[in-house]
Formats: structure tokens, sequence, C-alpha cells
């Protein structure tokens, strides 16, 4: 059997990587990624809950009901990314345990 070298890989700054390190690393990046968007968006909701609110008691219907569409659409994002990060971790412990 003739055993072949890895693949490797090289980033703009010059590091070597193999391409299980390089797919570790991404998985991890991605995760971390997804995290720091949910964070933003339910962020967002909370500022546009505020906005809502304020625009309500100023009378203004319009914005009101704008931000409140925002808010709306931010949670059901929030939902779906939170059940995508959750769906990969999840993932992540099956395919452990299947191991």
């Amino acid at each position: 059997m003739k055993s072949w070298p890895p693949l490797r890989f090289r980033c703009q700054v010059g590091h070597a990587y193999t391409s299980d390190t390089l797919a570790a690393e991404s998985e991890g990046s991605v995760d971390e990624a997804m995290r720091v968007a949910l964070r933003i968006i339910e962020e967002r909701v909370t500022l546009c809950e505020k906005m809502a609110d304020d625009a309500r008691r100023s009378g203004r219907d319009a914005a009101a009901a704008a931000n409140t569409w925002r808010v709306d659409e931010g949670r059901e994002h929030a939902e779906t990314l939170r059940r995508a990060i959750l769906g990969k971790t999840t993932g992540a412990a099956d395919e452990v345990e299947d191991a």
C-alpha cells in the first residue's frame, strides 16, 4: 500500500495546515460567526422594540408599525439561526455517540 502525503494548505500569511486542521479551524470560525450573528440580531430586536414603544408613545403610528415589523422579522431570523446553531451542536454530539 502506497502512503500519500497529507493535503496541505497555506493561508495568506503563510501558515501551513493539513486538511484536517484547516477543516476543524474553519468549523470553529463558522460556529463563532453564527453566535455573533445571533447576538447582533437579538440586540437589533431589543433596539427596534424600544424604538416601536417610543414611536407609539409619541403618536407616530407608521414608525411604530415599521419597527414592530422589524421586531417580528428579527425574532424569526434569530429563531432560525438558533435552531441552526443547536442543530450543529446536536449533530456533532450525535456523530460522537455514533463513533
